[in-house]
């Protein structure tokens, strides 16, 4: 899928600069989480003092920051991409086929905020809980709706991008 289309960067902006302060905030996440797991085989293993909860705190926290760090990963590129029937295809074939995977992707992506947004509302009502401290597991539904709806958010503009660009000179 091209990623950049021709004239597209100022474009881009209104997208990227608010997906890159997610993507951040996904970083300090990530950033806080190896603080803690570094802290708590130190209390562990020195102090003989374990931290109640910290696996719980890595799973919810894992899955903000996995969630946080998906659309600008799409939006800059930086997603796997096998490009072995490139050449055959033809920029017309790549064209289409990269047509074809954006609105396959925000279809399932749809699919998926939906689940997820059900999920963390039945989650929130019925007061779901980690089971060694209760953190709300509402906590990750919304982690996976915010970024999987950011994701499509992406996958669209890439779309609207694409068509504006045209199949000539489609890389």
């Amino acid at each position: 899928m091209s990623d950049k289309p021709k004239g597209s960067a100022g474009a881009q902006d209104w997208l990227e600069r608010p997906l890159r302060w997610v993507a951040l905030a996904g970083g300090a996440m990530l950033f806080a989480i190896m603080l803690l797991v570094s802290w708590a085989v130190f209390a562990r293993y020195v102090l003989n003092d374990p931290i109640l909860g910290d696996t719980e705190l890595v799973q919810i926290g894992m899955s903000i920051v996995v969630m946080l760090a998906i659309p600008y990963a799409a939006l800059k590129g930086a997603h796997i991409r096998v490009d072995i029937l490139d050449r055959p295809l033809g920029a017309l074939g790549r064209f289409l086929g990269d047509v074809f995977a954006r609105v396959l992707g925000i279809y399932v992506l749809f699919l998926l905020v939906r689940k997820a947004l059900d999920k963390a509302f039945d989650a929130y009502e019925y007061e779901d809980v980690t089971n060694m401290i209760e953190l709300p597991v509402w906590i990750a539904y919304a982690a996976i709706v915010a970024g999987m709806g950011l994701f499509a958010v992406v996958l669209l503009y890439q779309l609207v991008m694409q068509f504006r660009q045209g199949v000539n000179g489609y890389e």
